[in-house]
């Protein structure tokens, strides 16, 4: 999937929980604490993480969002080199080539 469209359907989603729960636009905007102009613009793929995270919230799907980032901890080898201290910062010396755009299988 191209990563324009991922907010899209995002957006979807986020519309098709809502109905899932048969809640208004107004009765998620009141449950998430944001605006009707903010539900609808979530719902249109065109919003903020922090909206998108209270919209997901109030729908009790955070879970999904979080998902998208689990905690990859120290990594082994960072632990190897300096069992005192945890790598603040890259050292750039890794060169990384663009993926292929293909489908996200979410």
């Amino acid at each position: 999937m191209n990563s324009d469209r991922v907010p899209a359907v995002i957006g979807q989603r986020i519309r098709q929980y809502r109905l899932n729960q048969d809640l208004t636009q107004e009765d998620l905007a009141t449950l998430a604490n944001v605006s009707l102009n903010a539900v609808k613009s979530a719902e249109g793929g065109k919003s903020t993480l922090p909206t998108y995270a209270a919209i997901l919230q109030a729908l009790g799907h955070i879970d999904n969002l979080l998902a998208a980032f689990p905690d990859e901890g120290v990594s082994p080898v960072q632990l190897l080199k300096s069992s005192t201290k945890q790598k603040q910062r890259a050292s750039g010396k890794t060169r990384v080539q663009p993926a292929d755009i293909g489908e996200l299988d979410w």
